[in-house]
């Protein structure tokens, strides 16, 4: 579901703004920042003015990414006048930026760019595709439809939000077109090699060890198809989603969890599932989003009390599944 070029229209003002506020999600990941930086370039080449806020800091892991410094947290960013134009990216919900929220005057006209299949649809302007890998696939698409110079600095933006919501081009949501506009932003002077070994092989030590800590923590359930693992205040890594991923492999999982303490009090919830649970669903009737095979929520309690209150819905809905996929 391609979005056409009068669609598209629509951001040409975001784009042009005097004075814009560009930010995603919580916790964000390499296709939320790729996508906000990639954004915030868009906008300078446009004759706009962008300022990049988010609620937490940018992950070590996408520094090396053009325009990552000019990111400020929303603790960091001091006073600012309400900003009455606002464009939010790879967010499902106008509630999951966080404390950004207090950037945006009453008044402000948002435009809600995004692929996730839970999107609310928030905002004056929606520009969702959610056949789209990535919301890196999504702007690559209206950059085009506006004429936005696709710079090697964009291109890695992109690219760096389609690698990692592919799984490197593992996930089923590697669709053909993602393989396409992959293969134009590396045309484009994106390297891939570098991006993945910036994104993915580059870990402090410190991680490594904590890493160590977190495998010990795994659990099985329901003969082996439900596996957790959880990660405490003492033994945080930056990018526990891997971990997760990892989890997903072991042999007959269908389903894996990892719960991770936040320093809110709240716990973090990801969830990925191999081929048959849809996650989303499961992650929206708790308050979160995402896709049918990651997604994630957030709720406040202990690690074990949140446990025991996924894990009922998760036997429900294995044991939901056609008879033949139930062992």
């Amino acid at each position: 579901m391609s979005l056409d070029r009068s669609h598209c229209e629509t951001l040409r003002p975001f784009l042009q703004a005097s004075r814009v506020l560009i930010t995603s999600h919580v916790r964000p990941d390499p296709d939320a920042i790729g996508s906000v930086l990639a954004l915030r370039e868009a906008v300078f080449q446009s004759g706009g003015t962008p300022t990049c806020i988010m609620e937490d800091s940018c992950p070590r892991r996408c520094l090396s990414l053009a325009g990552a410094d000019d990111i400020v947290t929303a603790d960091s960013a001091g006073e600012q006048a309400p900003f009455d134009v606002a464009i939010i990216v790879d967010c499902g919900n106008q509630e999951r930026i966080g404390d950004v929220l207090r950037f945006l005057s009453t008044s402000a006209r948002i435009a809600n760019i995004d692929h996730h299949i839970s999107n609310t649809r928030f905002g004056d302007v929606v520009l969702l595709d959610t056949d789209a890998s990535a919301s890196g696939e999504v702007l690559h698409g209206i950059f085009h439809n506006l004429g936005v110079k696709l710079t090697p600095t964009i291109a890695a933006s992109l690219l760096a939000g389609i690698l990692t919501d592919t799984g490197r081009f593992r996930h089923t949501n590697t669709t053909p077109e993602a393989l396409r506009v992959s293969a134009k932003l590396v045309e484009a002077g994106a390297s891939l090699s570098e991006l993945t070994e910036q994104l993915y092989f580059t870990i402090p030590s410190a991680d490594v060890r904590a890493m160590a800590k977190i495998l010990g923590t795994l659990e099985l359930f329901e003969s082996g198809r439900i596996a957790t693992m959880h990660v405490d205040g003492q033994h945080t890594v930056e990018d526990p989603d891997h971990l997760v991923d990892l989890c997903r492999a072991i042999e007959n999982v269908e389903v894996a969890v990892l719960f991770s303490e936040m320093r809110d009090g709240r716990i973090r919830v990801s969830m990925r599932s191999k081929t048959n649970v849809n996650v989303s669903e499961i992650a929206s009737s708790f308050g979160g989003g995402g896709h049918e095979r990651a997604a994630g929520f957030r709720m406040f309690g202990t690690i074990q009390s949140v446990q025991q209150r996924l894990l009922p819905v998760l036997r429900s809905a294995l044991e939901k599944l056609p008879d033949d996929l139930q062992s």
